[in-house]
């Protein structure tokens, strides 16, 4: 059974085992659950820590417990010695998971805590060679896409659509249209996400008011009220997710923000990118715009890993959203890695139309310790389709397309305007113009044996993506 961890009777806590004999054990052979072991580490006494430590006190496993003992408790153990000795030790493996830098040193423990983020906001993910070689394999793949001297007639265009594709696909993502001044004001803020400005409460609070469709929802801070997600349904059981408290968000944020804002330690930067953008939708700091900005932060994550390759000062895209909406399903399973088990720690009574009450069972660090194993392959997966189906064959799409004008320009004298009906008529019908296509007005003139030669020029050009069916809203590129 994958979720079995089998263990020899003479290695597994005795049947009377304390609390922090469990605690070790977890330490040394489970996967790392933070929020779990403070929990726990709440429940043991100073006492109890001090004497274990004082019966090996150079042992990697207790001094690791009592650190994080002292942060659950917010004060250090009363130690007879200045520092319990030994060698520095990792609180997280390097072998076993992905790492940040130091973000903080005991020399009185000698415990490094080097997680992905401050404990303040800590996810854990594992290492995992295949994603961190398929992640590096996108990137690669979109640097020589970017530098290739073939593309270079075509880059701009490409990425004037992807950008495009990106905005209007992250407002369908959340079932909204954005007016043509909102569609604007997004797409200069995704591009100015090159400058890498370090991600604070007033840069969010400019985000957050490029993103929403209302502008009754701006924002001037982080939320001072409880929000949650609603789905249909009548009663408390329409409430889907439950962000964190109000009082807690400041020391979230502020730990999600450190994170977000470092490019240290070896994770891989889709990875990063990933626990940015979902860390941040699962603290959902504002009223409304969350998801859209969660999204345009995967994008500011990448440039300020310096991740994107740039063409002409602009750096490159890799259309997330357009993959995310392809793929909604998939989206929300993601979501509800960390979004269903959340919810069941909250207690929710309706008391009115739209109107409850919230009593949460647990503690804030299930907000801070969260497993991102999930949410990291989501995005890697994205990334490869966004570059395979959104930059790739865009660009092939676009060649493809400026060969076939090209040589009916050069064969037929006919405006620009017939060409391009002609090539987008004649590929949505699989390389043949229909016949109540023949007696268009815009055709007059044309003999039959002539529109027979155009479709075989388009079927030719286009001949090696006939195997994919055309999509029928794609727009002529300009000529």
């Amino acid at each position: 059974m994958a979720d079995l961890l089998a263990v020899p009777r003479h290695v597994a806590p005795p049947e009377h085992a304390t609390l922090l004999d469990h605690v070790l054990f977890a330490l040394k052979h489970e996967d790392l659950q933070l929020h779990v072991l403070l929990e726990a580490l709440r429940l043991i006494s100073a006492d109890a820590l001090t004497a274990a430590l004082a019966a090996q006190r150079t042992g990697s496993y207790l001094r690791k417990a009592a650190f994080l003992w002292e942060k659950v408790h917010g004060r250090e153990l009363s130690l007879p010695w200045e520092s319990t000795g030994g060698n520095y030790v990792d609180l997280f493996d390097p072998e076993a998971y992905y790492v940040g830098p130091v973000w903080e040193r005991s020399q009185r423990l000698r415990v490094n805590f080097n997680g992905l983020g401050p404990l303040e906001f800590c996810p854990v993910v594992r290492r995992d060679d295949a994603l961190t070689a398929r992640g590096q394999r996108v990137l690669d793949r979109l640097r020589d896409w970017a530098g290739h001297a073939g593309n270079r007639a075509t880059l701009d265009r490409v990425l004037s659509w992807a950008y495009l594709a990106e905005t209007r696909d992250s407002f369908a993502i959340e079932n909204e249209r954005p007016s043509p001044d909102k569609e604007r004001t997004f797409l200069h803020a995704m591009a100015a996400l090159r400058e890498q400005r370090p991600l604070t409460e007033d840069y969010l609070v400019e985000l957050q008011n490029t993103v929403i469709s209302n502008p009754m929802m701006a924002e001037a801070e982080f939320r001072h009220r409880q929000n949650w997600l609603q789905r249909g349904g009548h009663g408390a059981l329409a409430v889907r997710y439950v962000p964190p408290p109000p009082d807690a968000l400041q020391t979230l944020m502020g730990g999600w923000a450190r994170m977000a804002n470092s490019v240290e330690g070896d994770v891989p930067p889709l990875v990063r990118a990933a626990l940015v953008s979902f860390g941040f939708v699962f603290l959902h700091p504002f009223m409304d715009g969350n998801g859209r900005l969660s999204r345009l932060l995967a994008h500011h994550s990448l440039n300020l890993q310096q991740a994107l390759p740039l063409v002409d000062g602009q750096a490159t895209l890799l259309p997330l959203s357009v993959a995310m909406k392809r793929h909604e399903a998939d989206y929300l399973t993601a979501l509800e890695s960390f979004s269903r088990p959340a919810r069941l720690l909250w207690d929710v009574t309706c008391v009115a139309d739209h109107q409850f009450l919230f009593d949460f069972k647990s503690t804030p660090h299930v907000y801070a310790h969260w497993n991102g194993e999930a949410v990291a392959r989501f995005v890697t997966t994205c990334a490869e389709q966004a570059l395979a189906q959104s930059l790739i064959e865009e660009t092939e799409f676009i060649q493809a397309y400026d060969q076939a004008f090209d040589r009916i320009d050069r064969a037929f004298d006919l405006p620009n305007r017939t060409v391009n009906l002609l090539i987008h008529w004649i590929r949505q019908h699989g390389g043949k113009l229909p016949e109540r296509r023949r007696n268009a007005p815009e055709l007059v003139g044309l003999q039959a044996e002539q529109i027979d030669d155009i479709a075989a020029i388009v079927a030719a050009c286009f001949h090696a993506r006939e195997q994919a069916p055309p999509s029928d809203d794609r727009q002529a590129p300009e000529a």
